[in-house]
């Protein structure tokens, strides 16, 4: 889902109209009458027009004078036109009378976007969108109309790793956010295996990620700070030196507040969200190249603040307006991520740093969210990024590893959830098998990670034993919850990587396992009647 160009960014490629023939084709088509060659001679034509006219029958003169009154007609109209992103309204009237006569909106053909066109070296700021700071956050604007996806770009989104020659899309019409209302919570989580009793551990989750918002609006994975105060066990693993910045716990707790519905203007944490969103503006760091939520050097804290922020903007928007404030974070950040590839298509710790599948995962997912919200892309992005998941593969199955096609169970789950969003389907028989392995192997419940994309990929799979599957992980989430005391909502195993992040984040990435079945609709699955 590539994305419009916003406004105010200078468009080098012009559209130009298409080349006409003359309404009475080439000149050397028209046949003149045969002339007498004696006649020629004694009364031959004194001037080209006399030439013209002796040259010419009476209905090419009838032609002529039609066309001249149509182009006369055409001169004394005028022309107002407006759109929207479905199209333009074209709205005339005569030069004679005031009356205006509104005529059907004209869908017209995208213009070729910019980021076909940019170097693969790294941009000026004048390609930076640079919106008015000043414009408030409830003030809603509207992206353009959606430029088609780069030609070389579907060519690297094919089955079994790109070697067909067929195309496919890369934005499906599942995926979408338009579940996440009420209504949709209960007819997707009844059509997809939700309970009154996860439904509950969700609501009791959310209780306790809001009772745990330090004043600044952001979230810390050291619950040894305010307002939490060590009163829980298992916050973030002392003295470790993996990165945990508040940009990530904040992006982390905003996302299950988002997947259950609740926005800055839905549902029971107006005020939870509104201050998450305010903390992430105001922690990003401008740089030369957009708006950096590193904070301290992890690209985790940046990827999970644009993925929450871009589902804010994908969330509030009405009758195709946006958020110009979210539209501006979301479009500059997204900038930041695609300058901090890696050449091998990967994102490290830092910008520009080789990667592994986990901090892609990140990236690609935050970047599919501003995509799917409007934000423009450039066409080499996605594409570099699925060759290097395929570089990661071990062959020839669909199994892959961290920096090495060393396959491990937790970065194969990573990967072939992002690939389904980088346009793999289902049915390619090796694929299908690495899917059927996920199924069989089961959740591991206690590597929340795993578990968390696991079940991402075989929902929108849309898997045969998904009901097995989400029965085991869903009943043994709920029976595992907290109950009591200032820990109750909340979960913690004992995992190496659980360790890093804590209670929080594992409390954060068990309720994104619950929302799974409206958070976002399958891929796979029949579109919704209307799809976001």
């Amino acid at each position: 889902m590539t994305g419009p160009p916003i406004a105010g960014q200078t468009d080098g490629n012009r559209m130009r109209p298409a080349g006409h023939r003359h309404p009475i084709g080439n000149v050397s088509d028209v046949q003149t009458p045969e002339i007498d060659s004696e006649t020629e001679t004694a009364a031959a034509p004194t001037s080209l027009v006399e030439r013209i006219c002796s040259q010419r029958n009476s209905s090419w003169l009838v032609s002529l004078v039609v066309h001249l009154a149509l182009l006369i007609a055409l001169a004394l109209m005028t022309f107002r036109l407006s759109g929207t992103q479905r199209g333009i309204l074209i709205e005339g009237s005569s030069s004679k009378s005031g009356d205006q006569e509104q005529l059907p909106a004209v869908v017209t053909v995208p213009r070729e976007a910019n980021q076909n066109n940019l170097s693969e070296d790294v941009p000026t700021p004048a390609e930076i969108h640079q919106p008015n700071p000043a414009v408030s956050s409830t003030n809603l604007i509207a992206p353009q109309v959606p430029s088609p996806i780069d030609q070389s770009l579907l060519a690297e989104l094919m089955i079994g790793g790109g070697t067909s020659t067929a195309q496919q899309n890369l934005y499906l019409d599942g995926g979408g956010m338009s579940a996440r209302t009420p209504q949709g919570r209960k007819e997707y989580g009844d059509r997809f295996g939700a309970t009154a009793a996860s439904e509950t551990a969700v609501e009791n989750a959310l209780r306790w990620l809001a009772d745990h918002q330090r004043s600044d609006g952001s979230w810390s994975f050291d619950l040894q700070l305010s307002p939490c105060d060590g009163r829980c066990r298992n916050g973030r693993k002392a003295n470790s030196d993996s990165p945990t910045p508040a940009t990530a716990a904040t992006g982390l707790a905003l996302l299950t507040f988002l997947g259950a519905g609740y926005t800055t203007e839905v549902g029971p944490y107006k005020e939870v969200v509104s201050r998450g969103l305010y903390y992430l503006r105001s922690a990003a760091a401008e740089s030369e190249y957009g708006y950096d939520w590193q904070q301290g050097g992890s690209m985790y804290g940046h990827g999970i603040a644009l993925m929450a922020i871009s589902e804010a903007l994908g969330m509030t928007k009405r009758d195709e307006r946006y958020d110009s404030d979210l539209l501006h974070y979301a479009t500059k950040g997204a900038f930041f991520t695609e300058i901090a590839q890696h050449e091998s298509g990967s994102w490290g710790y830092t910008p520009g740093s080789p990667g592994d599948t986990t901090l892609t995962g990140w990236q690609i997912l935050s970047l599919v969210g501003a995509k799917k919200a409007g934000v423009q892309m450039r066409s080499t992005t996605f594409p570099k990024a699925k060759a290097f998941l395929m570089s990661v593969r071990e062959q020839p199955e669909f199994q892959f590893g961290y920096r090495s096609p060393k396959a491990e169970p937790t970065t194969t789950a990573i990967a072939l959830t992002l690939l389904m969003y980088l346009g793999q389907r289902p049915g390619h028989s090796v694929f299908d098998r690495a899917i059927d392995k996920l199924a069989t192997d089961g959740p591991t419940l206690t590597n929340v990670y795993h578990d968390y994309y696991a079940t991402m990929a075989l929902h929108h799979a849309r898997h045969q034993d998904w009901e097995t599957w989400n029965t085991k992980l869903r009943d043994h989430l709920v029976r595992t919850q907290e109950t009591e005391g200032h820990e109750a909502g909340s979960w913690h195993f004992k995992d190496k990587w659980g360790d890093v992040g804590g209670r929080l984040y594992t409390t954060a990435m068990c309720t994104l396992t619950l929302e799974v079945y409206y958070r976002y609709l399958p891929l796979y699955d029949e579109p919704p009647d209307f799809p976001l």
